[in-house]
């Protein structure tokens, strides 16, 4: 029996954001209606229209799938404004965000199966939410 080919972080990458982020997304939001306030400017925006916003950049494999890293922004933010890292900052309190700046700093190595439990568990979460909301 030939032995299953590893993916390429590259690959798990693809295979976990849509889920993740469709998670957070879902979750920071009303159940009934889906409106939820971004994170840094307040304004109430549509679970359609907010993006996962994160603290620390994805690049940061430490952090990337880190809940408490990720919140909803609006996509003007998110997207245009860069995050505005700053006023995430102040949202996350200072604690929270020198403990994500220097978890963003440490290497992260994930085996093969642990990235399948991310997926698996974010694909799990994001089902029950789904079943749970009414848009």
């Amino acid at each position: 029996m030939a032995k299953k080919k590893k993916r390429t972080i590259k690959q798990w990458k693809t295979k976990i954001d849509p889920v993740f982020h469709e998670y957070v997304r879902r979750k920071e939001v009303d159940n009934h209606t889906g409106l939820g306030k971004c994170v840094t400017c307040n304004k109430t925006f549509h679970f359609s229209e907010l993006d996962s916003g994160h603290f620390m950049g994805r690049q940061h494999l430490s952090t990337r799938w880190d809940e408490r890293n990720v919140h909803i922004q609006c996509r003007k933010d998110n997207r245009f404004l860069y995050g505005l890292q700053y006023e995430y900052s102040l949202f996350l309190g200072p604690e929270l965000s020198d403990e994500l700046l220097q978890l963003s700093r440490q290497p992260m190595k994930r085996m093969e199966f642990e990235y399948q439990e991310l997926f698996d568990l974010y694909k799990a979460k994001l089902q029950e939410l789904k079943d749970l909301q009414s848009f």
